[in-house]
């Protein structure tokens, strides 16, 4: 019974094993252009929560709403972009929770006509909390973005991602409808 147990248990590693090496084999042999499949820069952005209904309350929070960071791209048409942000969110006319945002995102350029590209993401976000003194808390939530981008003359992109909250993946796909999560809008540069 023991072995039997064993010998399923390294079924699956060598199984997530073997998916694992051939993710990476098609991550890693994209193309064979001489340009640099590496980039990085600084992004700027906002979210916006699904709750807010009225003018007034997207304008607050526009105002109160911000984040600020860098990020580093590898590969050009399937590619891997980890970020770092950090994140401040208005939750009244005093008061804000800061965060330490790190999304890992998985992507696929579908269209690329020179001047534009657009793309497709998704990916895990991690948040760590800060307190007033934006020293950690350890507190941390865990969600998955999805989302489309554009890129535009090769060094300026833009995405819009949808945040979905931490809830296992089959809650995830249900509540995209019924459970308030935020949009995250970001602008940024790519320097090769």
């Amino acid at each position: 019974m023991v072995i039997n147990l064993k010998i399923q248990r390294m079924k699956r590693v060598l199984i997530l094993s073997s998916f694992i090496v051939i993710l990476s084999g098609f991550l890693f042999a994209q193309e064979t252009k001489k340009e640099s499949k590496l980039s990085f820069g600084p992004r700027f952005g906002l979210d916006v929560s699904s709750t807010t209904t009225t003018l007034n309350g997207v304008t607050d929070q526009l105002q109160g709403n911000y984040q600020a960071g860098i990020m580093l791209q590898y590969g050009s048409t399937l590619f891997i972009q980890p970020e770092c942000y950090y994140a401040s969110y208005k939750i009244s006319d005093t008061n804000s929770m800061n965060f330490i945002k790190i999304p890992v995102m998985l992507g696929l350029k579908f269209i690329d006509i020179g001047l534009v590209s657009f793309h497709v993401s998704c990916g895990p976000e991690y948040r760590l909390l800060l307190d007033n003194k934006d020293q950690l808390t350890g507190a941390s939530t865990f969600s998955i973005q999805v989302g489309a981008g554009v890129d535009i003359l090769g060094f300026i992109t833009a995405d819009l991602r949808y945040n979905l909250n931490d809830k296992s993946i089959a809650d995830q796909v249900t509540q995209i409808t019924t459970t308030p999560t935020t949009l995250n809008l970001t602008v940024g540069l790519k320097f090769k």
